[in-house]
């Protein structure tokens, strides 16, 4: 996992593999795709947007890395990688590639992504886990404290990680989510996932240091902004006590990042604070 104090998950294994077995992957473990998305919202209004797909086939690794770092400029490509590898123990990995090298903790998980661009050097540092899951695959999910690192500056946020796994012989499930993720100026945060099948949404909240979950939170489209060219939605979590306005940062035309920097008004306890961040489609592999 991204944060620190994950574990990686197990490969997907053939029926009859256990766990602890030390096995060559090209030949007991079965052909998957392994899909992990890294949206990170920072308190300047820095978005960062990760998609890493990688299909392990018995003698070979497929996969497709796209990277944007976004803010007030608009969306920056940091990666683009098509390409074929010799099929490593690990597939799940998210592995260096172009000008993106990977940092690894003591227990082998992934604490920092850094970039070499035209404009100098970025970095995303993964911190303090707040909360972790499991998603609708049978992979951990989690969210929690990180710092992105552009030029002589730095600023803190809220990272979510998802990672996703499908064996190839099984078609893919359903679970596609809208993911809101947010944070204000002293490092609260909020993520909200709406189910694109249902429109249900949860949320996971990250306040004065303390984390919680809540289900049944209303999320829809804001129909009294019908006619305006940034998209708004209203949320409440009527358990927390909090709702809000959120509303779409507006992204040059023709962009190719499926993600939108976003702005949130949160009410809670009759006052209004303001948030950063970034919404971003994530499928299932």
């Amino acid at each position: 996992m991204l944060l620190c104090g994950c574990a990686e998950p197990e490969p997907l294994a053939d029926p009859g593999t256990t766990a602890d077995q030390s096995v060559d992957p090209a030949e007991d473990i079965a052909p998957a795709r392994y899909l992990t998305h890294i949206v990170f919202a920072g308190i300047d209004g820095t978005a960062f947007f990760g998609s890493f797909m990688q299909d392990a086939q018995p003698d070979r690794l497929e996969r497709e890395y796209r990277v944007w770092l976004g803010d007030d400029a608009g969306w920056t490509a940091l990666l683009a990688v098509n390409d074929t590898l010799p099929i490593p123990r690990a597939a799940w990995r998210i592995l260096p590639a172009g000008a993106m090298t990977v940092r690894v903790g003591d227990a082998r998980q992934v604490v920092g992504l850094a970039f070499r661009t035209p404009g100098g050097r970025f970095a995303l540092h993964a911190g303090e886990e707040v909360a972790v899951w499991t998603g609708p695959t049978g992979q951990r999910e989690s969210v929690g404290v990180a710092a992105i690192e552009t030029g002589d500056r730095q600023a803190g946020g809220v990272l979510y990680f998802r990672r996703a796994a499908r064996a190839l012989r099984y078609p893919s499930q359903a679970g596609d989510i809208r993911a809101f993720v947010l944070t204000d100026s002293v490092g609260n945060g909020l993520l909200i996932e709406q189910s694109e099948a249902d429109g249900t949404a949860v949320a996971r909240t990250w306040l004065h240091g303390a984390a919680a979950a809540w289900d049944a939170v209303a999320l829809a489209p804001d129909t009294t902004a019908a006619g305006l060219r940034s998209p708004r939605w209203t949320f409440d979590i009527p358990g927390a006590g909090l709702r809000g306005t959120i509303r779409a940062v507006s992204t040059p035309t023709g962009t190719p990042v499926p993600t939108v920097r976003i702005e949130c008004e949160l009410t809670a306890d009759g006052e209004v604070f303001p948030f950063v961040g970034v919404v971003a489609p994530l499928p299932l592999p």
